[in-house]
């Protein structure tokens, strides 16, 4: 089972200040790692912000020692200060090399052979081939050696930027379940809610307008499995994507089973 999240690229479009986007973004990044989403979609909603959503979130995502070599430093990520760390099985602290250790490094070819960095004070010289991000297991910690590994637990998430509209970026996921978020969305409390398998997606809308309102902007329409209000009773006039994407997620924990 992989949980999806759907964002739109308009996100940010009634915020200015550059440290509250950035801080914003970071809050959605946070509550995906903190359940589990695998993958982060960012549709078309008329926004202007989707590569900066992206950049944040991969940001993010990718461990502290491989930022330097993956992610340029740019004028977008001067308030990157201001983001919480993930902390996920994948962000390793250096320590000593344990054979069977998992960690993500990133290839670094000298001459004829490869190595990688994995966050460690020497490179480990790599069995196998690859090249650029990539997943490895150490196999010998005296000569460094990893080679190519999947992991067994969770390891962060992707992020899709498809520049298509809502309707278009649902069909590429290819979901099992689809959930769309609605302040007129049946009270969670009082639905049946269907086991949690397969590819499962929540799909939030933007500060401005909801879900319905985005697909009728592309006069597309969308069969979703469920359109849930996660916050009945809510005591705000608004609530913002950033949180109903944290609330979502926790109510679905309590059912999840993997």
């Amino acid at each position: 089972m992989a949980w999806h999240i759907f964002i739109p690229d308009s996100l940010l479009e009634e915020t200015s200040d550059p440290k509250i986007r950035t801080y914003k973004v970071g809050q959605i990044g946070r509550a995906a790692a903190i359940f589990g989403v695998e993958h982060i979609w960012i549709y078309k909603a008329g926004g202007k912000d989707g590569k900066f959503i992206k950049l944040i979130l991969e940001y993010m995502e990718t461990p502290q020692y491989l930022r330097k070599a993956l992610i340029p430093l740019t004028k977008e990520l001067k308030y990157a200060g201001v983001l919480p760390p993930l902390r996920t099985p994948h962000h390793k602290l250096k320590g000593r090399p344990k054979i069977g250790e998992i960690r993500e490094g990133v290839i670094v070819k000298r001459g004829k052979r490869l190595y990688a960095d994995i966050g460690l004070d020497d490179l480990a010289l790599v069995e196998g081939t690859g090249e650029g991000r990539m997943t490895f297991e150490i196999i010998s910690t005296t000569p460094l050696k990893v080679m190519p590994a999947k992991p067994k637990e969770y390891w962060g998430y992707r992020v899709h930027l498809t520049r298509g509209s809502l309707a278009k970026t649902l069909k590429k996921a290819k979901l099992n379940l689809a959930i769309a978020t609605s302040r007129m969305g049946e009270d969670v409390r009082k639905v049946n809610l269907p086991p949690l398998e397969g590819e499962v997606g929540f799909v939030f809308g933007s500060p401005r307008k909801g879900i319905m309102e985005i697909l009728r902007d592309f006069n597309e329409d969308y069969s979703f499995d469920l359109i849930l209000n996660t916050i009945p009773n809510q005591k705000t006039k608004t609530v913002r994507t950033e949180e109903a994407v944290l609330a979502t997620l926790a109510i679905f924990n309590f059912i999840r089973r993997d």
